[in-house]
């Protein structure tokens, strides 16, 4: 399956909504931690939560290069296009 970037963007932005903190706003400049309220065991299963969307293996230590909700998409567009499922 092929992913828009809008469509990785909604995608992603529902994924987290359903982890952050209530009454958080997710937008692209979002802190998973600081603004989020997202702690490493919530990371753990929005990472299981983004493989099981997007159909991808993401190993840990890939997190570690992210912490907004931009940085987060990019990693993701990133390995869709490497395996041919980005469009545009």
């Amino acid at each position: 399956m092929k992913f828009s970037p809008a469509k990785v963007r909604q995608e992603l932005i529902a994924i987290l909504s359903a982890h952050a903190q209530a009454g958080s706003t997710v937008s692209e400049k979002s802190h998973l931690v600081g603004d989020l309220g997202i702690d490493s065991l919530g990371v753990m299963e929005v990472l299981a939560d983004i493989e099981d969307k997007f159909n991808l293996s993401i190993p840990d230590d890939a997190l570690r290069d992210v912490d907004t909700v931009a940085s987060v998409v990019r990693a993701i567009e990133t390995r869709l296009q490497k395996e041919g499922r980005l469009e545009g």
